[in-house]
Order: C-alpha cells, then sequence, then structure tokens
C-alpha cells in the first residue's frame, strides 16, 4: 500500500466511525549524516523515520494520535486513539474546518535523483575535502566541526474536506567551523555553508573560504563604540530576523497582540527602497514545496513592498478565524521536544523569507561605509523580544571598516537596537543574496547601529 493509499485508508476509516472532519498525514524522511570533529570524521550515520499522524474532530472537540509503525492495523489504532482524545478534550469555540482542496503549484529544483542515489560515503569524501581545502590555505587553521548531510522527504496528506495530496523533496548540506592562531591571538569560530535541492556543492570553496575567515580574525585591532553604519552578512542579519521579524509576521501572534505590526497593514514600517515576502513556491528555496504540511498550496506572499506592510502569513487554523485564505505557512514537528513531523499538531512557519530591493549595491557597499563594522555573525540573537523588536547581540566575528577598507578584525563589540527601527535605516543592500535557512539575504548595510565595548 503506497504513502498516499495509507493515508485514505485512515480517513476512510475514521469516517466510518462518525467524526466531523478527519486528516492524515504521512513523512517518511531518510538523513544520511557525516560529522567532523576535530578536523577528523568522527562518524557517518544513516537514519530512517517515517510515521502517520492523525487528527480528528468531533464538533469542535479536536484529537491527535499518531504511530510510526506504518502497517493497517497500527494506523487503524491511531485513528481510533486520535476520536478518543478528540471526545475527552474540550470544544475549541474557534474551530471551523480542514483546509479545502486548492490547485497545487509546479516547482523546480527541489528534487534530485543524483542526491536519493548518493552513497553514504560520499558524505564522508565530501566532509574530507572542505577539511583538506581548509588545512591548505594555512597551516594555523584548525577545522573545529562540521559535517556534510543528505535528506530525502516524501510527504503525503489527506483530509475528508477532499484533499488528497503528496510531495518529495531532497537537500544536501555541507559546512565546516575553523579557528585560526597566530602567536597568542586565536580567532573566534567561523564557518562556512553550502545548502542545496540539488548537487550542487562546492567542499573545496566551503574549507577554503571558512580559513581565510578564520586568518582574516585574527588581525586584530582596536574597536570604538558609539553609533555606526553596520554591513550584515546574511548569516548575521538572518540569526537576528529570526527571533524579531520572522515572529512578528505570523498570523497567530498578530492576533495574539504580540506583533509590533497589529493594525499596521497599508503603513510604512521599513524604508521605501525594501521589500520582503515569503516565497514558498520559490524555484530550489530551501523551504519550499507544492503544499505545506495541512495539504494547502504553497504561495509566494507580500509581506512588505516598498517598504509598507502589506500581509501575514498564516496556517488554516489562524487563517479562518481571521477570515482569510491561508499562505501554505503550516510546519509540524519540534514542539520544544525535538518530535517529528508527523508528531505534532500544525503551526505557523515561515517559508523562504527573501529581502528585495529597489537599489542594490555588491562591490562597492564596504567602499561606501567610511566609518563602520562588517559582521559577519552574531550571539545571542535567541534572546532578542519580537514584540519589541529589541536585540543584543555579541557580533562575532566582527571587523572594522574604515574608509571604505575592511582593516581589522575587533573583539568585544556588542550591537544592540530596535530591528523595527533599524530596517527603516537600511542604507545599503547588496546584489548577491544567499539563502540562511529560512531567509534568503544579501549584504545589507543599516546606518545608527548601536556598538557596545
Amino acid at each position: 500500500m503506497s504513502y498516499l493509499d495509507l493515508c485514505v485508508k485512515a480517513v476512510d476509516e475514521g469516517l466510518k466511525l462518525n467524526v466531523s472532519e478527519i486528516e492524515a498525514t504521512l513523512i517518511f524522511t531518510r538523513s544520511i549524516n557525516a560529522e567532523v570533529e576535530r578536523g577528523q570524521i568522527k562518524g557517518c550515520n544513516s537514519v530512517i523515520d517515517k510515521g502517520i499522524g492523525i487528527r480528528a474532530i468531533i464538533n469542535g472537540q479536536i484529537g491527535f494520535a499518531y504511530t510510526n509503525t506504518l502497517n493497517e492495523e497500527s494506523v487503524l489504532r491511531a485513528v481510533k486513539e486520535a476520536i478518543k482524545a478528540a471526545k475527552a478534550n474540550l470544544k475549541d469555540e474557534k474551530w471551523t474546518s480542514l483546509p479545502e482542496p486548492r490547485k497545487y503549484p509546479s516547482i523546480e529544483k527541489v528534487y534530485d535523483e543524483k542526491i536519493v542515489s548518493l552513497p553514504a560515503e560520499k558524505t564522508v569524501e565530501l566532509s574530507q575535502e572542505t577539511i583538506i581545502a581548509a588545512v591548505e590555505y594555512s597551516r594555523n587553521v584548525i577545522p573545529a566541526f562540521g559535517g556534510t548531510s543528505i535528506n530525502i522527504m516524501h510527504h503525503a496528506t489527506v483530509n475528508s474536506q477532499g484533499i488528497e495530496v503528496e510531495d518529495k523533496a531532497t537537500l544536501i548540506q555541507c559546512y565546516l567551523a575553523t579557528i585560526a592562531r597566530k602567536g597568542n591571538i586565536v580567532s573566534p569560530i567561523c564557518y562556512e555553508f553550502s545548502a542545496s535541492r540539488m548537487y550542487e556543492v562546492d567542499p573545496k570553496e566551503i574549507g577554503r573560504k571558512v580559513a581565510e575567515l578564520a586568518v582574516k580574525a585574527t588581525e586584530i585591532g582596536k574597536a570604538e563604540e558609539g553609533k555606526f553604519t553596520v554591513v550584515f552578512d546574511p548569516i548575521a542579519l538572518s540569526s537576528i530576523l529570526t527571533f524579531t521579524f520572522g515572529q512578528a509576521i505570523k498570523g497567530d501572534m498578530v492576533q495574539r497582540g504580540r506583533s509590533p505590526y497589529q493594525n499596521k497593514i497599508g503603513t510604512q514600517v521599513a524604508s521605501p527602497n525594501i521589500s520582503f515576502y515569503d516565497n514558498g513556491i520559490l524555484p530550489g528555496g530551501l523551504f519550499s514545496s507544492i503544499c505545506d504540511l495541512e495539504g494547502v498550496p504553497r504561495q509566494n506572499t507580500p509581506i512588505i513592498v516598498d517598504g509598507v506592510l502589506k500581509g501575514f502569513i498564516y496556517d488554516n487554523y489562524w487563517a479562518k478565524i481571521v477570515g482569510v485564505e491561508s499562505t501554505g505557512n503550516a510546519w509540524r514537528g519540534g514542539a520544544g521536544l525535538m518530535l517529528p513531523p508527523y508528531a505534532t499538531l500544525p503551526y505557523i512557519e515561515l517559508s523562504n523569507v527573501v529581502l528585495q530591493a529597489k537599489n542594490i549595491i555588491e562591490r562597492e557597499i564596504i567602499r561606501e561605509v567610511k566609518n563602520g563594522y562588517y559582521v559577519r555573525d552574531v550571539q545571542g540573537a535567541h534572546q532578542s523580544n519580537p514584540e519589541t523588536g529589541e536585540f543584543s547581540v555579541a557580533a562575532v566575528p566582527c571587523w572594522r571598516i574604515i574608509d571604505g577598507e575592511i582593516k581589522y578584525a575587533v573583539k568585544g563589540v556588542m550591537l544592540a537596537g530596535n530591528i523595527y527601527e533599524l530596517m527603516n535605516k537600511i542604507v545599503l543592500v547588496g546584489d548577491k543574496p544567499r539563502q540562511v535557512n529560512n531567509f534568503i539575504l544579501p549584504k545589507v548595510a543599516i546606518s545608527d547601529v548601536q556598538v557596545v565595548l
């Protein structure tokens, strides 16, 4: 029995037991991971995880159960457990219905058979290449940790409203973190990575780049505090945005009054030079798919256009409460317990959040900064406040910019401010974006950032 057929069977059996609505979501994942530790391959493992989650609704009472044993007997037992849980729960007065069928998009570059056919030893080979490239760049470079992973996912969702959909995806990731020594000076940990849905990875380039960063981070100079123009690398900016802006645009946060964007649709909230889109159908996007984990089609959702707030992202539950259509942003898994996706109810999550700008400049972005800093990464962004936008992070690694040139690295630099205010102070945007987790960003220069020593 296919995965889709097993979901259909679960829904049919649930309807026979007189539920109001029922949904079955099955997720299969296979991952192969090679791990690097202290310049050596620590190990390689292959893990297959698969399971099905059942959501049953009886007159607004919602029950959920799951099983990772995929045979008819276990799945039907999970259906009965979900129904039992629904009967035991209180009625959710806000519940409307499961999502209805809609047309699915076609997306390129999200599945590659070459990745599926890669042997486990390929992850070891790629990891070794990153190590060799880093060490060959400089004898002062020490690979700290890293690795290569291959991931294949197959997802199917069926519900009693008529949704029947399945999708599949691939992903390959390669990364390396290093430090460098120069006399008594030790660099902070620097890292570089590549992540792609297609078999497109250059481990030698990863190793060379991260070694170069670490060596440059040993050339230490004096830092100054005050307000400066800061050039944020995509890695640094994505960290801050994930825990602030990325939370504020979720529909549930808005409806709960926990977003500064509540009641601000149509108002200027950022520099008129920039726009943000949550694009779940971006070709090759790391979080692109034909549907979310409720079976709702993904889409390209405008969030901010030319600095003006246009909308938010939703799953089915919160979209129906607000009276809009789901934007296809339902995700599953985690829940603070690192549970697999089939083991939790859906919640709202970003897909690929793309920053676009009217005026872009890459080669000149450092040259245009006469007195500032270049920040590659930050630490402590998870402690930012998404409701107020306040953040205070360590800039590590970080370099001083003087007269349009990166002069030297600095230590002990903290950045503080309000990200929602600083989004109005974006003065330069690069033309070479890269995806870091859910954000696709170029280098961005922001004025009046508070630097603290």
